[in-house]
Protein backbone atom coordinates (compact mmCIF):
# COMPACT_ATOMS: atom_id res chain seq x y z
CA UNK A 1 0.00 0.00 0.00
CA UNK A 2 2.84 2.43 0.91
CA UNK A 3 4.94 1.54 -2.21
CA UNK A 4 1.15 2.63 -3.93
CA UNK A 5 0.68 5.32 -2.73
CA UNK A 6 4.30 6.44 -3.17
CA UNK A 7 3.72 6.08 -6.88
CA UNK A 8 1.25 8.45 -6.55
CA UNK A 9 3.14 10.97 -5.32
CA UNK A 10 5.70 10.66 -8.33
CA UNK A 11 2.14 10.95 -10.78
CA UNK A 12 1.42 13.90 -9.11
CA UNK A 13 4.24 15.60 -9.13
CA UNK A 14 5.37 15.03 -12.64
CA UNK A 15 1.59 16.38 -13.55
CA UNK A 16 2.65 19.36 -11.99
CA UNK A 17 5.57 20.03 -13.44
CA UNK A 18 3.97 19.20 -17.03
CA UNK A 19 1.00 21.76 -16.14
CA UNK A 20 4.02 24.19 -15.32
CA UNK A 21 5.85 23.75 -18.38
CA UNK A 22 2.45 24.00 -20.58
CA UNK A 23 1.17 27.35 -19.20
CA UNK A 24 5.06 28.98 -19.63
CA UNK A 25 4.52 27.24 -23.73
CA UNK A 26 1.44 28.48 -23.05
CA UNK A 27 2.34 32.35 -21.97
CA UNK A 28 5.76 32.43 -24.82
CA UNK A 29 3.09 31.49 -27.81
CA UNK A 30 0.91 34.50 -26.12
CA UNK A 31 3.95 36.84 -26.05
CA UNK A 32 4.96 36.08 -29.33
CA UNK A 33 1.54 36.39 -30.80
CA UNK A 34 0.81 39.73 -28.85
CA UNK A 35 4.53 40.83 -29.96
CA UNK A 36 3.51 39.86 -33.96
CA UNK A 37 0.31 42.05 -33.34
CA UNK A 38 2.81 44.85 -32.37
CA UNK A 39 4.69 44.67 -35.35
CA UNK A 40 2.82 45.63 -38.71
CA UNK A 41 3.14 42.87 -41.38
CA UNK A 42 2.45 42.92 -44.90
CA UNK A 43 3.09 41.10 -48.33
CA UNK A 44 2.90 40.84 -51.82
CA UNK A 45 1.54 37.61 -53.12
CA UNK A 46 1.80 36.52 -57.36
CA UNK A 47 3.56 34.15 -59.35
CA UNK A 48 6.86 35.11 -59.02
CA UNK A 49 7.04 38.20 -56.79
CA UNK A 50 10.89 36.99 -56.72
CA UNK A 51 12.07 40.66 -57.71
CA UNK A 52 9.26 42.69 -56.70
CA UNK A 53 9.94 46.02 -55.66
CA UNK A 54 6.73 45.97 -53.30
CA UNK A 55 8.89 45.67 -50.44
CA UNK A 56 11.46 48.39 -50.59
CA UNK A 57 7.79 50.74 -50.96
CA UNK A 58 6.10 49.75 -48.34
CA UNK A 59 9.23 49.28 -45.76
CA UNK A 60 10.42 52.62 -46.95
CA UNK A 61 7.05 53.72 -45.72
CA UNK A 62 7.06 52.01 -42.80
CA UNK A 63 10.63 53.56 -41.66
CA UNK A 64 9.20 57.29 -42.65
CA UNK A 65 5.99 56.65 -40.49
CA UNK A 66 7.92 55.30 -37.35
CA UNK A 67 6.11 52.26 -37.55
CA UNK A 68 7.63 48.68 -36.61
CA UNK A 69 6.81 47.07 -39.79
CA UNK A 70 8.06 44.24 -42.28
CA UNK A 71 6.94 44.24 -45.45
CA UNK A 72 7.85 40.69 -47.92
CA UNK A 73 6.98 39.12 -51.10
CA UNK A 74 5.92 35.67 -51.31
CA UNK A 75 5.25 34.00 -54.71
CA UNK A 76 2.65 31.09 -55.14
CA UNK A 77 0.38 29.24 -57.51
CA UNK A 78 -3.27 29.36 -57.12
CA UNK A 79 -3.66 26.40 -56.15
CA UNK A 80 -1.81 27.43 -53.06
CA UNK A 81 -2.93 30.68 -52.63
CA UNK A 82 -6.32 30.33 -50.39
CA UNK A 83 -4.26 28.00 -48.16
CA UNK A 84 -1.68 30.93 -47.68
CA UNK A 85 -3.67 33.50 -47.41
CA UNK A 86 -5.64 31.91 -44.28
CA UNK A 87 -1.60 30.79 -42.87
CA UNK A 88 -0.35 34.87 -43.31
CA UNK A 89 -4.19 36.10 -41.40
CA UNK A 90 -3.13 33.34 -38.64
CA UNK A 91 -0.06 34.74 -38.61
CA UNK A 92 -1.26 38.73 -37.34
CA UNK A 93 -0.68 40.01 -41.01
CA UNK A 94 -2.31 43.49 -41.77
CA UNK A 95 -2.24 43.02 -45.24
CA UNK A 96 -1.85 41.94 -48.55
CA UNK A 97 -1.24 43.34 -52.07
CA UNK A 98 -1.75 40.57 -54.74
CA UNK A 99 -0.52 40.41 -58.47
CA UNK A 100 -0.80 38.60 -61.13
CA UNK A 101 -2.63 36.46 -61.65
CA UNK A 102 -4.19 36.07 -58.28
CA UNK A 103 -6.39 39.56 -58.55
CA UNK A 104 -9.65 37.31 -59.07
CA UNK A 105 -9.20 34.33 -56.30
CA UNK A 106 -8.70 37.58 -53.86
CA UNK A 107 -11.61 39.34 -54.71
CA UNK A 108 -13.41 35.68 -53.94
CA UNK A 109 -11.83 35.23 -50.83
CA UNK A 110 -12.82 38.34 -49.21
CA UNK A 111 -16.07 38.90 -46.48
CA UNK A 112 -16.30 42.08 -48.04
CA UNK A 113 -15.93 44.21 -51.17
CA UNK A 114 -15.15 47.86 -52.38
CA UNK A 115 -17.57 49.03 -55.00
CA UNK A 116 -14.37 49.15 -57.05
CA UNK A 117 -13.87 44.82 -56.57
CA UNK A 118 -17.62 44.57 -57.55
CA UNK A 119 -17.45 46.76 -60.30
CA UNK A 120 -14.07 44.76 -61.58
CA UNK A 121 -14.06 41.53 -60.14
CA UNK A 122 -10.49 42.21 -59.18
CA UNK A 123 -8.57 43.14 -56.06
CA UNK A 124 -5.01 43.80 -55.75
CA UNK A 125 -5.05 44.59 -51.82
CA UNK A 126 -7.05 42.47 -49.25
CA UNK A 127 -7.17 43.79 -45.14
CA UNK A 128 -7.80 41.79 -42.36
CA UNK A 129 -9.98 42.46 -39.22
CA UNK A 130 -11.29 41.07 -36.45
CA UNK A 131 -13.21 37.76 -36.25
CA UNK A 132 -11.64 36.22 -39.68
CA UNK A 133 -12.68 39.41 -41.82
CA UNK A 134 -11.55 40.24 -44.58
CA UNK A 135 -11.85 43.29 -46.76
CA UNK A 136 -10.92 43.08 -50.39
CA UNK A 137 -9.99 46.40 -52.14
CA UNK A 138 -8.38 47.43 -55.83
CA UNK A 139 -6.18 50.38 -55.38
CA UNK A 140 -4.84 49.88 -59.43
CA UNK A 141 -7.54 52.08 -60.28
CA UNK A 142 -6.40 54.97 -58.15
CA UNK A 143 -2.71 53.93 -58.42
CA UNK A 144 -2.99 54.17 -62.61
CA UNK A 145 -4.80 57.46 -63.09
CA UNK A 146 -2.48 59.22 -60.25
CA UNK A 147 0.13 57.77 -62.49
CA UNK A 148 -1.37 59.07 -66.12
CA UNK A 149 -1.78 62.44 -64.53
CA UNK A 150 1.99 62.56 -63.53
CA UNK A 151 2.45 62.42 -67.08
CA UNK A 152 0.16 65.37 -68.30
CA UNK A 153 -2.86 62.86 -69.09
CA UNK A 154 -6.71 63.89 -68.04
CA UNK A 155 -7.90 60.37 -67.99
CA UNK A 156 -11.70 61.98 -66.88
CA UNK A 157 -11.37 63.84 -70.67
CA UNK A 158 -10.01 61.53 -72.55
CA UNK A 159 -10.18 58.16 -74.69
CA UNK A 160 -8.04 55.27 -73.48
CA UNK A 161 -7.11 52.43 -75.01
CA UNK A 162 -6.01 49.34 -72.55
CA UNK A 163 -4.77 46.43 -73.82
CA UNK A 164 -5.44 43.25 -71.66
CA UNK A 165 -8.21 41.21 -69.93
CA UNK A 166 -6.97 40.27 -66.74
CA UNK A 167 -7.11 41.49 -63.12
CA UNK A 168 -4.86 44.45 -64.05
CA UNK A 169 -7.08 45.41 -66.95
CA UNK A 170 -10.43 44.90 -64.98
CA UNK A 171 -9.34 47.76 -62.24
CA UNK A 172 -8.00 49.90 -64.99
CA UNK A 173 -10.86 50.12 -66.92
CA UNK A 174 -13.26 50.42 -64.01
CA UNK A 175 -11.15 53.17 -62.68
CA UNK A 176 -10.93 55.14 -65.70
CA UNK A 177 -14.86 54.35 -66.58
CA UNK A 178 -15.81 55.71 -63.14
CA UNK A 179 -14.19 58.93 -63.79
CA UNK A 180 -15.49 59.30 -67.24
CA UNK A 181 -12.98 58.12 -69.53
CA UNK A 182 -13.74 56.32 -72.99
CA UNK A 183 -12.16 52.87 -72.55
CA UNK A 184 -11.84 50.85 -75.59
CA UNK A 185 -10.44 47.22 -74.94
CA UNK A 186 -7.63 45.05 -77.12
CA UNK A 187 -7.69 41.71 -75.78
CA UNK A 188 -7.11 38.28 -77.39
CA UNK A 189 -9.58 36.93 -74.88
CA UNK A 190 -12.52 38.85 -76.26
CA UNK A 191 -14.69 36.65 -73.62
CA UNK A 192 -13.12 37.84 -70.90
CA UNK A 193 -13.04 41.45 -72.20
CA UNK A 194 -16.73 41.46 -72.73
CA UNK A 195 -17.14 40.43 -69.67
CA UNK A 196 -14.97 42.63 -67.89
CA UNK A 197 -17.51 45.03 -69.71
CA UNK A 198 -20.48 43.44 -68.33
CA UNK A 199 -19.26 43.83 -64.36
CA UNK A 200 -19.65 47.65 -65.07
CA UNK A 201 -22.57 49.51 -63.73
CA UNK A 202 -25.10 49.58 -66.82
CA UNK A 203 -24.91 53.58 -67.42
CA UNK A 204 -21.37 53.33 -67.85
CA UNK A 205 -21.27 50.18 -70.11
CA UNK A 206 -21.82 52.38 -73.44
CA UNK A 207 -18.34 54.07 -73.02
CA UNK A 208 -16.73 50.70 -73.42
CA UNK A 209 -15.69 48.78 -76.76
CA UNK A 210 -14.28 45.57 -77.62
CA UNK A 211 -11.52 44.40 -79.89
CA UNK A 212 -9.50 41.77 -80.70
CA UNK A 213 -5.90 42.44 -80.45
CA UNK A 214 -4.88 42.14 -84.44
CA UNK A 215 -3.20 44.60 -86.35
CA UNK A 216 -6.53 45.97 -87.14
CA UNK A 217 -8.14 46.01 -84.25
CA UNK A 218 -5.31 47.25 -82.56
CA UNK A 219 -4.49 50.20 -85.10
CA UNK A 220 -8.55 51.11 -84.92
CA UNK A 221 -8.55 51.38 -81.12
CA UNK A 222 -5.32 53.86 -81.46
CA UNK A 223 -6.79 56.37 -83.49
CA UNK A 224 -7.46 59.35 -81.64
CA UNK A 225 -6.96 57.62 -78.45
CA UNK A 226 -4.91 60.19 -75.98
CA UNK A 227 -3.56 57.30 -74.08
CA UNK A 228 -2.79 53.84 -74.24
CA UNK A 229 -2.39 51.56 -71.09
CA UNK A 230 -0.80 48.32 -71.42
CA UNK A 231 -2.01 45.66 -68.52
CA UNK A 232 -0.05 42.48 -69.91
CA UNK A 233 3.40 40.78 -69.00
CA UNK A 234 5.80 42.87 -71.17
CA UNK A 235 6.72 39.72 -73.08
CA UNK A 236 3.50 39.95 -74.88
CA UNK A 237 4.96 42.72 -76.59
CA UNK A 238 7.98 40.86 -77.92
CA UNK A 239 6.98 40.07 -81.42
CA UNK A 240 6.00 42.02 -84.23
CA UNK A 241 2.86 40.81 -84.93
CA UNK A 242 2.05 42.29 -81.19
CA UNK A 243 3.67 45.57 -81.62
CA UNK A 244 1.67 45.65 -85.39
CA UNK A 245 -0.93 49.00 -85.14
CA UNK A 246 0.93 50.84 -82.75
CA UNK A 247 1.62 53.39 -86.13
CA UNK A 248 -2.15 54.54 -85.24
CA UNK A 249 -0.68 56.13 -82.18
CA UNK A 250 -1.08 59.59 -81.98
CA UNK A 251 2.35 61.58 -81.46
CA UNK A 252 0.70 63.34 -78.58
CA UNK A 253 -0.23 60.04 -76.74
CA UNK A 254 0.80 58.98 -73.49
CA UNK A 255 1.72 55.34 -72.77
CA UNK A 256 1.60 53.73 -69.34
CA UNK A 257 2.88 50.25 -69.12
CA UNK A 258 1.74 48.54 -66.10
CA UNK A 259 5.08 46.06 -66.12
CA UNK A 260 8.15 47.67 -64.79
CA UNK A 261 11.60 47.48 -66.23
CA UNK A 262 14.26 49.09 -68.43
CA UNK A 263 13.96 48.31 -72.43
CA UNK A 264 10.77 46.61 -72.67
CA UNK A 265 9.32 45.47 -76.18
CA UNK A 266 6.58 47.98 -75.63
CA UNK A 267 8.83 50.33 -74.92
CA UNK A 268 11.17 50.52 -77.83
CA UNK A 269 8.39 49.83 -80.00
CA UNK A 270 7.07 53.86 -78.90
CA UNK A 271 10.05 55.64 -78.52
CA UNK A 272 10.44 58.93 -80.89
CA UNK A 273 6.60 58.05 -81.40
CA UNK A 274 4.71 59.50 -78.58
CA UNK A 275 4.64 62.50 -76.39
CA UNK A 276 5.95 60.31 -73.18
CA UNK A 277 6.03 56.74 -72.28
CA UNK A 278 6.59 55.37 -68.60
CA UNK A 279 6.50 52.28 -67.33
CA UNK A 280 4.79 50.58 -64.84
CA UNK A 281 7.04 52.29 -61.61
CA UNK A 282 4.42 55.05 -60.54
CA UNK A 283 1.85 53.73 -60.63
CA UNK A 284 3.14 51.05 -57.97
CA UNK A 285 3.99 53.53 -55.81
CA UNK A 286 0.65 55.05 -56.18
CA UNK A 287 -1.60 52.05 -55.68
CA UNK A 288 0.61 51.22 -52.42
CA UNK A 289 -0.07 54.29 -51.63
CA UNK A 290 -3.70 53.82 -51.13
CA UNK A 291 -3.40 50.21 -49.48
CA UNK A 292 -1.25 52.13 -46.81
CA UNK A 293 -3.49 54.76 -46.11
CA UNK A 294 -6.85 51.82 -46.51
CA UNK A 295 -4.85 49.57 -44.30
CA UNK A 296 -2.94 51.69 -41.76
CA UNK A 297 -5.27 54.90 -41.67
CA UNK A 298 -2.64 56.82 -41.89
CA UNK A 299 -1.21 59.45 -44.72
CA UNK A 300 0.80 57.45 -47.26
CA UNK A 301 4.69 58.92 -47.38
CA UNK A 302 4.96 59.46 -51.17
CA UNK A 303 8.25 61.02 -51.17
CA UNK A 304 9.99 58.24 -49.24
CA UNK A 305 8.39 55.34 -51.10
CA UNK A 306 9.73 56.78 -55.03
CA UNK A 307 13.13 57.91 -53.32
CA UNK A 308 12.96 53.91 -52.23
CA UNK A 309 11.84 52.71 -55.60
CA UNK A 310 14.11 54.55 -57.64
CA UNK A 311 17.29 53.54 -55.54
CA UNK A 312 16.48 49.72 -55.62
CA UNK A 313 18.71 48.06 -58.93
CA UNK A 314 16.63 47.63 -62.56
Amino acid sequence: MKARGGKKKVVRRAQRTADKHGARGRGAARRRAASARKTIRGAVLGADVSRSRSPAIHNAAFGALGIDGDYVARSVTARGFRALVNKLAAEGYRYLNVTIPHKGLAAGMATSQSAAVRASGAANTLIFGRGGAIRAENTDGPGLLAALRDLGAEPASGVAVVVGSGGAAAGAVEALTAVGARVRIVARRARSALAMRARLPPPRQPRVSVADWTRAGLAAALADAEMLISAVPAAAWDSAEACAGLDALGAQAVVLEMAYGAGTPLARAVEGRVRCYADGLGMLVHQAAVAIELALKKKAPLAAMFEAVRAEPA
